[in-house]
């Protein structure tokens, strides 16, 4: 046999013992992303895909182990439907979740990312009154179904689910508030702040009732996503967090961006499971 056709023979039988074994693609491939509006966080576009700060800092952590990832594969949806469908779908992700203790188990989780602020509001003129947590009792409260917010108010006020209108999402959620139909709502400080505009909304007409103890936001994945994503997607952020020659970190520069000149929040050393 020729050298040439023994290369070839060589070769083909190469080709097909590779053929065996395809190679694996990408485990980014695999995830879908979903997100609602939660400014500065997540911020929706009605001619574009969504931007913000946990947009931007997933595409770079995914960039730099590798993996793909665009903006515009982000499914958007209710809050409500999105933390059901992560929940349920196999390797998915939402760009922004709090980490309650009874989700611990339910989701993996990439973070911390951030600290987030929760607060009641109501109509300044209004007449809603409230000295003390129980006074949420009296009035009627704008929830998002399946968020944050509802779990701590439960969990600090058992009995008060009557009193709850459930939402789909915070732009519903304003719009009660605005029109009367709800005295109160509960929900994320600065993204409320931030929408209030998109509903033609002017923030000094609203007053914060009562803080709620600050929650920990995390990127949260499907508990079936691959271990192997999440750990290097973690060391990853771990890895823009490090200080740097400049004085700061990665994570701290781009957190400013959307922040302003705020400083980051102390979330750095935070543990999640």
């Amino acid at each position: 046999m020729g050298t040439f056709r023994l290369k070839f023979v060589l070769l083909s039988l190469c080709a097909a013992f590779l053929a065996l074994f395809p190679a694996r693609p990408a485990l980014g491939d695999h995830v879908r992303f979903y997100a609602d509006g939660l400014p500065p966080y997540a911020v929706l576009h009605d001619d574009g895909p969504p931007t913000g700060f946990a947009v931007e800092l997933m595409g770079l952590m995914m960039h730099s182990i590798g993996e793909h990832f665009a903006p515009s594969d982000i499914k958007v949806l209710p809050w409500a439907r999105a933390v059901h469908e992560v929940e349920i779908v196999p390797s998915s992700a939402l760009i922004v979740l709090a980490q309650l203790p009874e989700r611990l188990g339910r989701f993996k989780w990439v973070g911390p990312l951030d600290v987030i602020h929760i607060g009641a509001y109501a109509r300044r003129r209004s007449g809603v009154k409230v000295e003390r947590l129980e006074d949420l009792k009296r009035y009627s409260l704008g929830m998002v179904r399946n968020t944050s917010p509802i779990h701590i108010v439960v969990k600090a006020l058992p009995g008060i689910e009557k009193n709850m209108v459930m939402l789909s999402g915070i732009p519903a959620q304003l719009r009660m508030l605005r029109e009367g139909r709800v005295d109160v709502i509960v929900q994320a400080l600065g993204a409320t702040e931030r929408m209030m505009g998109d509903e033609g909304m002017a923030a000094e007409d609203y007053r914060i009732l009562y803080r709620f103890e600050p929650l920990t936001v995390y990127f949260g994945f499907n508990r079936n996503t691959d271990d192997e994503l999440i750990d290097r997607l973690q060391s990853a952020l771990d890895n823009f967090k490090k200080v740097d020659a400049s004085g700061s970190s990665p994570y701290s520069r781009l957190r400013e961006t959307y922040f302003g000149g705020t400083s980051p929040l102390d979330v750095e050393g935070a543990e999640g499971e």
